[in-house]
């Protein structure tokens, strides 16, 4: 067969077209050069077959979809110990065992036929790409380059070391070859270190700053060894292999109340026969995803997961979870290649050496690669195809005709085959993220898909560092053998600009800007990755948020992609999650574990009903109203000895589950309709706030830091040092976790140390000057843990809740001049029936107040007991007794945020990191947070209709159905020093009470938020955390953004853009700490009596004088714990008196 050798001496006109034919193809071995002997008797399974022989129903224990470059190795180790089924869409990469060796590599790329392996897609950025349909993926046609992930990277992903080393051997010892470099890959290796890619590292699978020899997936004889060659590993009795298996889709079993669980997948033959295969019956078993970067993704959407406007919009129907992740966070490590003629003869090679830059730009090359010209043809013909299909949306972007022109020119000269050498440096990362979207219903067909390629400009600058070191390495001596003396680097770059590299405009400026000619000329190195991310869409062990039985184990999880190529730790991956076996359940601090489904199956307790099944009167010991934070920790105590009685205004947190995992926390928060868990107030200040109405109170819809009170608060306030010890080691137990802080939280602790505020403490849940790491009441899978999970330490037979419950009134009996005693009380339930419900007989029988800063105050009112004139003017009575200190004091910890938007992927997080500053100042922050469009418009509408929301809402409808917010950092105000009070706007229970806290009024607490601002200032610009801020963006800048965004309804005044006083009153916000209206020796005494009246307690943050530690939540609970134990020794006691 003829090749062509390009000269530049001789026919200069030919041989420029020539030379343009050369570079054209080179531009597309280098598209696929980085895509990631067979032995032809093995690859024969006996358990792999077409799926026309499928019957049309079956069950099995792990369902994977997608037999690729991880399917094959996670479906050969879970047969080890389960049935496994693999449903690939493509076909066996046995059956033309000769169309992936080393000399068809190009080829094969470029057959897009129907039925090929090879199915080509066009991305919106105007890129030519491709993606894998064959048994073993990607591996089967990329160009066979293997090297492991960073360090770096398995540390920031969490992974176990040694399971990883392990999982890479069990790899290797099945497909990876030491490659036999020679003459054109040496000069490229030796051009390298003299272009100062240094130092040399020979031959490794590690990933090394510096210039190595990598691993090899092809053998001596160029045979390629792929992922399908894993599956040898397989048990052979466990395991099936249905080919050609196209997924329609993932079925879901959904009620309103347990989390959707994946049981059951759909999929269609060649001949369009459907087929159903279930999970069998066991709780571990599952569906897994294994399909890409574009199919898993797609696949879940296809299934009713994903974001819920995009996916209505398309006709997926049952919408079976609001996702607005699912799609998001889309990546390509973008490419740019130049060709190079040779005037020497040469070996065929792909890639075998690579440099490793400190810039992040990964330099490679490939050279004598073979094309056919009719293949190429056909794949052009197919790209113009693919515009017609999709011109609805790519019309605007690409530009056809430079196609057209160029197949004319080649009609007249080239019909043979040809030879192409050439280099191309690709972008590690990258920081540019785009999205995934649906077309139409059909899972044959590719989605859409955008990548902002050198979108964020950390990017573009790697690219051009990395165009200048490939500069060098042509113009070095050690590569002058392989290029023609008289043509330089430059001129090759630039002789591209005229070729159809992909579908998007040229600029002059290319010519001589090599930011432009980055931009022009982008291609992609088929890494994409993203779109079920980890954070965002799963968890850690890859479990999809909010669903049972489901899991993505493939490239679509990373949040960058690993190494310089991805395949080896794709593969890694499949083996290393699983190979454990069956796993059930996740670390808890050090040594207990916890089970995932625990708090969804077994806190469904017996004696928590709703209110509607209530007798109309009833007796017992306590009556505690309000089962929140404080509620559920006392009622839990009080219960060992006593019966008990609580009444919640809300319902169950277990009802739904999923609206408590982190991912939710936001939305829940937001949702404000009328039996959600959140009631929304605004204070009278202008700031809105929420209260909760649920049972476990506040600690099911904060953002679950717990920390410690201080030493000196416990002191204050005359508690038992080893009881309070002990109160809070019994909350604990059941309910805190050691967060896992990466990248985001990180940066921030560093951030923070940086600043000043130090030292660094490490993990403690106490309260200490510094910087540390608090607890978390979400668990390493995302779950929250609430103070109703605390009501499992209860007696149960001794104990009633009841859920929708309002109170009205508390009754006192008042005869005389005799003081007046709480005996019973009033409540109503969601049928509107009232209730009665007294104390049993007996002296040490109380009714306690639980019901929060607000509801405590608000409902002693209610029934009597404030301020005898404000209650005469609002229609109370009688007034048993005139108490005018309820509802004043009241606080709340004012705080003030900054955005900070970020050019790197961040991890979902809340509050694990605290500066506790010696001037009375917490800074914490959270970042990866996701908004419900829908929910955040209901939210302000509901609440007001000004003129700047309403301009706001306006101006934010582009953002279809996600806010997405990638970090905040906050300054909140110890104490405060600034009160208000609460009060009465009608004798509604159900409504909010009307509330001043007097944010800032007095001046130490603006001296504390302006000191607090300065150092989030100085943390946002500290060196620490600015991988995670656009390099232009200051402080202080984003500091001004805020005065923009409707954060409250005061007014904003033009001093606060340089003014940090007026900045903290213009756009204080709250922290939900708020405290006080029946404060200890002022409403209560020391024991949490109510002044002048017996058998009356309050046990809960409205006894506060100032908020505990960072966060007030783990002393609430303690406070319940620790008064419980401290009123059954009362009644122990006075047993043992009458006794």
């Amino acid at each position: 067969m003829k090749q062509e050798v390009f000269s530049f001496r001789t026919k200069p006109r030919q041989s420029y077209i020539r030379m343009g034919f050369h570079i054209f193809l080179t531009i597309f071995v280098t598209i696929f050069i980085f895509h990631g002997s067979c032995n032809c008797d093995k690859g024969h399974y006996t358990f792999m077959k077409d799926a026309t022989l499928a019957p049309t129903y079956a069950s099995f224990d792990y369902i994977l979809i997608g037999g690729g470059t991880s399917g094959c190795a996670l479906a050969a180790t879970l047969s080890q110990n389960a049935r496994v089924l693999v449903l690939e869409r493509g076909g066996s990469p046995y059956d033309n065992p000769t169309a992936s060796d080393l000399g068809n590599f190009a080829n094969t790329l470029f057959n897009i036929t129907p039925n090929s392996w090879s199915q080509l897609f066009i991305s919106e950025d105007g890129v030519y790409n491709t993606r894998a349909r064959v048994l073993g993926g990607g591996s089967v046609i990329n160009a066979g380059f293997y090297t492991r992930a960073g360090d770096d990277y398995v540390e920031e992903v969490e992974w176990e070391r040694e399971a990883v080393e392990a999982a890479y051997e069990w790899v290797e010892k099945k497909l990876v070859f030491e490659p036999h470099v020679m003459g054109w890959q040496t000069a490229f290796k030796d051009g390298l270190l003299e272009a100062g890619v240094n130092p040399y590292n020979g031959f490794t699978y590690d990933h090394i700053y510096g210039t190595k020899i990598g691993g090899t997936i092809f053998d001596g004889a160029g045979h390629r060894h792929t992922a399908a060659n894993l599956l040898e590993y397989a048990n052979p009795d466990n395991i099936v292999v249905y080919l050609h298996a196209s997924v329609q889709k993932i079925l879901f079993t959904k009620t309103d109340g347990p989390r959707p669980e994946a049981y059951q997948v759909i999929f269609e033959d060649t001949k369009g026969v459907l087929h159903k295969v279930e999970l069998a019956n066991n709780p571990m078993n599952e569906v897994i995803l294994s399909a890409g970067a574009i199919g898993s993704p797609h696949l879940l959407m296809l299934s009713g997961v994903g974001p819920m406007a995009h996916l209505a919009a398309h006709g997926v129907k049952p919408v079976i979870l609001d996702h607005p992740m699912v799609g998001q966070g889309m990546g390509d490590n973008p490419m740019s290649p130049i060709f190079i003629p040779s005037p020497t003869p040469e070996e065929m090679s792909l890639v075998q050496a690579v440099g490793i830059t400190k810039f992040d730009s990964y330099i490679e090359g490939g050279n004598n690669v073979t094309l056919s010209f009719d293949l190429t043809r056909r794949f052009f013909d197919g790209v113009l195809h693919v515009l017609n299909e999709t011109s609805r949306t790519t019309s605007t972007k690409i530009l056809t005709q430079p196609i057209v022109d160029f197949l004319r020119s080649l009609d007249r000269g080239f019909k043979d085959m040809i030879a192409v050498n050439g280099m191309f440096q690709k972008v590690a990362g990258p920081a540019s993220r785009g999205y995934m979207e649906l077309r139409n219903r059909n899972p044959d067909d590719n989605p859409s898909v955008t990548f902002n390629y050198y979108q964020e400009p950390e990017d573009l600058n790697k690219c051009v560092e990395g165009l200048k070191t490939i500069i060098k390495v042509i113009d070095s001596k050690a590569f002058t053998k392989y290029k023609y003396p008289d043509v330089t680097a430059r001129v090759l770059l630039n002789f591209m600009l005229g070729l159809p590299t992909n579908l998007r405009p040229r600029h002059v400026t290319s010519m001589f800007n090599l930011k432009q000619f980055c931009i022009d000329n982008v291609m992609t190195v088929w890494h994409y990755h993203g779109g079920c991310q980890v954070g965002k869409v799963v968890d850690k062990n890859y479990k999809v948020l909010g669903i049972d039985a489901l899991r993505v184990i493939d490239g679509s999880t990373f949040l960058k992609s690993p190494g310089t190529n991805p395949q080896a730790t794709v593969m890694m991956l499949g083996r290393k999650f699983l190979k454990r076996g069956r796993p059930s359940s996740n670390i808890r601090k050090k040594h207990e574990t916890i089970n995932r489904d625990e708090p969804r199956l077994n806190r469904f307790y017996g004696f928590m009903k709703n209110a509607t099944s209530a007798p109309t009167y009833a007796r017992f010991d306590y009556i505690v109203i309000g089962g929140g934070t404080s509620g559920c920790s006392l009622a839990a105590t009080l219960s060992q000895n006593a019966s008990v009685l609580v009444l919640e205004r809300g319902g169950s947190p277990y009802d739904n589950p999923r609206a408590t995992d982190i991912e939710n926390f936001a939305n829940t928060l937001l949702n404000i309709t009328p039996n959600s868990w959140s009631q929304p107030f605004i204070s009278e200040d202008g700031v809105y706030n929420t209260r909760a109405r649920v049972l476990g109170g506040d600690s099911v819809l904060n953002a679950g830091f717990y920390s410690r009170a201080e030493e000196y608060y416990v002191k204050e306030a005359e508690w038992e040092m080893e009881e309070v010890e002990a109160a809070y080691e019994w909350v604990e137990r059941k309910l805190v976790f050691e967060p896992q802080v990466t990248g985001w939280q990180s940066a921030l602790k560093d951030g923070l140390l940086e600043a000043g505020v130090l030292p660094y403490n490490g993990f403690t849940f106490k309260h200490i000057i510094g910087t540390k790491i608090g607890g978390s009441t979400f668990d390493s899978a995302g779950h929250k843990h609430s103070a109703a999970d605390l009501l499992e330490y209860a007696n149960p037979d001794k104990i009633a809740v009841y859920l929708h419950a309002t109170v009205h009134k508390i009754l006192f009996t008042t005869k005389g001049n005799q003081r007046p005693k709480a005996y019973g009380m009033i409540y109503q339930d969601a049928d509107g029936m009232f209730h009665k419900v007294e104390l049993a007989e007996n002296a040490m029988n109380e009714v306690i107040l639980s019901a929060g800063a607000l509801g405590s105050p608000q409902l002693l009112m209610l029934s009597g007991v404030g301020p005898r004139a404000h209650l005469e003017a609002q229609g109370v009575d009688p007034v048993v007794i005139d108490h005018p200190m309820v509802g004043q004091g009241m606080g709340d910890n004012p705080m003030n945020s900054v955005i900070v938007p970020s050019p790197q992927p961040v991890e979902l997080s809340l509050p694990q990191v605290v500066g506790i500053t010696r001037f009375g100042n917490f800074i914490e922050g959270f970042s990866g947070l996701s908004l419900s469009y829908n929910l955040t418009r209901m939210f302000f509408e509901t609440r007001l209709s000004t003129q700047s929301i309403t301009s706001f809402i306006n101006s934010s409808d582009f953002q279809l159905n996600l806010i997405e917010i990638d970090g905040v950092i906050f300054q909140k105000v110890d104490g405060p020093f600034s009160r208000g009070y609460l009060e009465l706007r009608n004798t509604n229970p159900d409504d909010n009470p009307s509330v001043t806290f007097n944010y800032y009024q007095e001046p130490e607490d603006l001296e504390k938020c302006v000191k607090g601002l300065e150092t989030t200032i100085e943390v946002i610009n500290s060196n620490a955390f600015s991988k995670y801020k656009y390099l232009n963006a200051t402080g202080r800048e984003l500091l001004n953004r805020m005065l923009g965004l409707p954060t409250n309804l005061r007014p904003r005044h033009v001093t606060s853009v340089f003014n940090l006083r007026q900045f903290c009153i213009d756009t204080v916000m709250s922290v939900w700490h708020y405290h006080g209206g029946c404060q200890v020796g002022r409403v209560v005494d020391k024991d949490y009596k109510v002044l002048g009246i017996d058998a009356l307690r309050v046990i809960d943050g409205s006894t506060f004088l100032k908020s505990p530690g960072t966060n007030p939540q783990a002393t609430v609970m303690m406070l319940g714990r620790y008064m419980g134990q401290k009123i059954l020794r009362e009644r122990n006691a006075s047993g043992e008196k009458r006794d």
